[in-house]
């Protein structure tokens, strides 16, 4: 059940070269979030936002009842999210969504294939994961156009995982993308599921990939979600049509999703 509150900010630093860590205090939503879903902000710095906008959940720590979202400047909100001093307030409402459901006894390698912003909700799914399943048995895919552009490294490997850094251009990792180093560990190891967040270019090569050699997948979903509680109907995702039947429905990725089966979304 989602809550809003007025969260105090604890921290609001910088990470990356457009990217930043917001550390809140919110006891209810660090007891109830999940991988996978996530929180609608809002706040009143200067020229307030008409809109509350969607962030993924990277981290919760339930003792200090703190969570932490990861966000990259590049509009209007986010650069006057990332001026927000600590001791300040958001307005935060969540959490929202669904989480990743993995299946720990399934045989086989895991697998968390992120793409650029993608990554923190997959950093909580992993952490998460290595509750039950040894971290042999994990394998963490982290990609992104260039180097400046990845996210969530360092906050993999302090996991004891060190992640399959990719780029596009070559600057980190290996030249190439997501799917490239997923086709190479999926052609040599028995993987149970792969789960995956990023653009959805990316998504669809994951899920098409999986869909051909017969892995589950798990695709959360990277929309234009306006109101986040799915009154809106403006995040929309077109699936196959249950048991088989042709057609298809559509569902709502704020309240439906963000996670979705892969060989359910139709892409368009």
């Amino acid at each position: 059940m989602p809550h809003q509150i007025e969260a105090p900010i604890l921290a609001n630093r910088k990470v990356g070269p457009q990217h930043y860590r917001l550390t809140l205090r919110a006891p209810i939503i660090a007891e109830e979030g999940g991988p996978g879903q996530f929180v609608q902000l809002l706040y009143g710095w200067r020229d307030r936002p008409a809109m509350r906008r969607p962030f993924s959940i990277f981290k919760t720590d339930r003792a200090p009842g703190t969570f932490d979202i990861i966000y990259l400047v590049r509009g209007p909100f986010t650069k006057g999210l990332a001026e927000l001093p600590a001791g300040g307030t958001v307005s935060v409402v969540g959490p929202l969504g669904n989480s990743f459901a993995p299946d720990p006894g399934a045989e086989g390698l895991h697998v968390l294939a992120a793409g650029g912003v993608g990554a923190p909700p997959l950093r909580f799914l992993a952490e998460r994961l290595m509750l039950s399943l040894p971290s042999e048995r994990l394998v963490v895919i982290n990609g992104a156009r260039t180097r400046e552009m990845l996210v969530a490294a360092d906050d993999f490997a302090s996991l004891g995982l060190e992640p399959l850094i990719c780029t596009d251009d070559g600057s980190a990792g290996f030249k190439g993308t997501v799917l490239d180093a997923l086709r190479a560990v999926s052609a040599t190891r028995r993987v149970a599921c792969v789960y995956a967040c990023g653009p959805e270019p990316m998504l669809r090569a994951v899920g098409d990939h999986c869909a051909s050699a017969g892995i589950p997948c798990r695709l959360s979903v990277e929309t234009v979600m306006l109101c986040g509680v799915g009154v809106c109907m403006g995040c929309v995702v077109k699936l196959r049509s249950g048991d088989g039947a042709p057609g298809y429905t559509y569902a709502r990725a704020c309240a439906d999703g963000p996670v979705f089966d892969a060989e359910d979304i139709v892409w368009e």
